[in-house]
């Protein structure tokens, strides 16, 4: 499941890859365990695979030591889909459940393909301004892949100090950004890209439906793309990990009306580097005043009106030399 959203482990983690093994001609009436071992068996048939396999609850993972691990997991065609959806082993491998990958990174592509709208002023300041073309061979990858990945990065270092394993997982981040993103993206004008990141983050929470169940909270993030697959499903049998998602969520928020508040390159510096990491916000912050000081001294930076620093000649007011 690709969807340009990965971000890079922090410390000793490992990129981790999930993938999924179709069996063909193995039927629901099989059972979990027995179509697990199928797998087992085939990978310990081969010298290489064979020294680095660890077997998990519900998957055979191969470990790449230092670099990352795949975790595979069995899954047969699911029947009762009519978007191509398959089966997987639960954790017990006493049943089989609903998934769908291919139909989740489909209508994630959907979603990432919505434009935004800007304010005309915005959105002319910004033709008038240089922007520099991208590296050779690269992609584009649009304003919700870049929100999902600075959520996850933030989830990363937030959990640094915490238990690791009440953060929230991948698919709630990246569902719950798209589902919002979608929705401001089709609804509202937004004055710049931080606005409209702003109110995407904002609104994620409101796309968590919260059901009473027997007199308690019943938490249910759905994979829309096919039925029985509720991405919040362990929420429901630890409570610790609905505290975790809004402690989470209100120090994303928090964050991020800091960078709305902060003056000067030093204190957003200092905040960017509590929230993501030293590294990246050092990278962030070298880049941008490199440029800011190479336009400067070659007399192109200017103040735009609606943008703001701009490089390029007669597009503004130009900025003096800084002695």
């Amino acid at each position: 499941l690709v969807l340009g959203t990965a971000t890079k482990p922090i410390g000793v983690n490992e990129f981790d890859v999930d993938l999924v093994s179709r069996l063909f001609g193995v039927t629901p009436s099989t059972p979990p365990w027995e179509a697990k071992r199928l797998i087992g068996e085939r990978l310990r048939q081969n010298e290489r695979y064979a020294a680095m396999l660890e077997e998990k609850w519900r998957c055979w993972r191969l470990n790449y030591a230092g670099e990352f691990h795949l975790d595979i997991t069995p899954a047969i065609a699911n029947p009762h889909c009519t978007n191509g959806g398959e089966l997987v082993p639960d954790k017990m491998l006493r049943q089989w459940k609903a998934t769908n990958p291919k139909g989740y990174r489909a209508r994630f592509e959907q979603y990432a393909a919505i434009e935004p709208h800007f304010e005309v002023h915005f959105v002319e300041a910004r033709k008038r301004a240089t922007v520099e073309p991208l590296p050779e061979g690269g992609q584009a990858k649009g304003a919700l892949r870049l929100i999902v990945q600075v959520c996850k990065r933030h989830r990363d270092i937030h959990f640094l100090t915490r238990d690791r394993d009440l953060a929230p997982v991948s698919v709630i981040l990246t569902t719950l950004a798209a589902w919002s993103y979608a929705h401001c993206a089709r609804s509202n004008v937004y004055a710049s890209e931080l606005d409209l990141f702003i109110d995407v983050v904002r609104t994620m929470p409101l796309f968590i439906d919260q059901q009473e169940r027997n007199g308690r909270v019943y938490y249910v993030i759905q994979n829309e793309t096919t039925s029985g697959e509720n991405f919040a499903d362990k929420w429901n049998g630890d409570p610790r990990l609905v505290t975790a998602f809004f402690d989470w969520y209100a120090a994303l928020m928090k964050t991020l009306a800091d960078v709305q508040e902060l003056q000067g390159i030093d204190q957003l510096g200092k905040s960017l580097s509590t929230s993501f990491g030293e590294s990246v916000a050092t990278s962030a912050i070298a880049q941008l005043t490199s440029a800011v000081t190479s336009a400067r001294q070659g007399g192109l930076l200017t103040v735009t009106p609606g943008l703001g620093l701009a490089v390029g000649r007669d597009r503004g007011v130009a900025v003096r030399s800084n002695t």
